[in-house]
C-alpha cells in the first residue's frame, strides 16, 4: 500500500458564498480502502462529486498515479479510472441487467447496419453480464428481466459490477448500504471487499453507519464544515473517537481542559 493511487491537494468547491468543500487534502492508496464520515452537509458528497467530474472545482489539484488531471466530466473522471456508484444505486429498473451493465457505453454490432443505425448487439452484452455476475457472485435467474424484480442488495451488486467491468481501479461509493436490509448489507460489503482483494482496486466510501465503516475500510477520514478535521488508521482508533472528531466534541472538551 505504498503508491499514491488518487492524491487532492486544497482542494475546493464553492456555490457562490457558500465554502462546501475547504482546501481538503487527500490521498488514497492502492488497494486501499478508507471512509470520508462526517454530518449532513459536512461535504463529503460535494468532495466526491467534485472529485467525479459531476463539479467543477474552484480550486486546488487532482493527480491519478502522480499525474494532476484536470477532470471537468465525469467522462473524464472516467478516462482516469473513476468510477462512482451513488446512494440512488444508479440502475435503472426498467432496464435489464445488460442493459444497466452497458448503459451509455452500449456495444452494436459490428457490421454496415450495426454502425448505420445503432442496433445493439444483445447476445455480446447478455454473455458479458452473465460472466461479470459470475465473477462478482451475483445469481440473477432471468438476466433479461427489468432489474426492479431483482433485491435491493442485487441492484447494487449489479452498477458495483458496472464499475469494475469498465476498468474503473478507483471506486467511490456513496452510502453504499442506504436503504437496504441486513442481508443485503452483508452481501454489498462482502462484494466491496472481494473486489479490492480479487481486483486490486482502491476504494473510497461515504457512510453515515460507523459499524460498518470499521468492518469495511483500512482509514477513515473526518470531515466537518466542509473541512478535513482529521483521519485515522482504523487499527490506531475506535468509533468513539471517530463519532466525537464528527461532532467536535474532542475540540470542546480539549478547549474546556486547556
Amino acid at each position: 500500500m505504498d503508491k499514491i493511487v488518487l492524491e487532492v491537494k486544497k482542494l475546493s468547491k464553492y456555490f457562490g458564498g457558500l465554502k462546501a468543500v475547504d482546501g481538503v487534502d487527500l490521498k488514497l492508496y492502492e488497494k486501499e480502502i478508507i471512509a470520508i464520515v462526517g454530518d449532513n452537509g459536512a461535504g463529503k458528497s460535494t468532495l466526491i462529486k467534485t472529485i467525479s467530474g459531476v463539479y467543477k472545482k474552484t480550486d486546488g489539484q487532482i493527480y491519478i498515479n502522480g499525474k494532476e488531471v484536470d477532470i471537468t466530466s465525469t467522462i473524464d473522471a472516467r478516462r482516469n479510472g473513476i468510477e462512482t456508484v451513488y446512494q440512488s444505486d444508479g440502475a435503472l429498473n426498467s432496464f435489464d441487467a445488460p442493459s444497466n451493465l452497458f448503459l451509455g457505453r452500449e456495444k452494436l454490432l459490428d457490421n454496415f447496419l450495426g454502425r448505420i443505425f445503432k442496433i445493439m448487439n444483445t447476445k455480446y452484452m447478455k454473455k458479458e453480464t452473465v460472466g461479470l455476475l459470475k465473477k462478482v457472485g451475483i445469481e440473477v435467474k432471468n438476466i433479461s428481466a427489468d432489474v426492479s424484480e431483482l433485491s435491493g442488495g442485487q441492484r447494487q451488486s449489479i452498477v458495483v459490477g458496472r464499475a469494475v467491468y469498465w476498468g474503473g481501479n478507483i471506486l467511490i461509493f456513496d452510502e453504499p448500504t442506504n436503504n437496504l436490509g441486513a442481508t443485503q448489507e452483508r452481501n454489498v460489503i462482502s462484494l466491496i471487499k472481494r473486489i479490492r482483494n480479487e481486483y486490486g482496486v482502491s476504494v473510497i466510501v461515504i457512510s453515515h453507519n460507523i459499524a460498518h465503516v470499521f468492518e469495511l475500510v483500512d482509514r477513515i477520514v473526518v470531515l466537518r464544515n466542509g473541512k478535513k478535521v482529521g483521519e485515522r488508521l482504523k487499527k490506531d482508533t475506535n468509533p468513539t473517537e471517530i463519532v466525537s472528531m464528527i461532532t467536535g466534541v474532542h475540540e470542546q472538551v480539549g478547549n474546556l481542559t486547556s
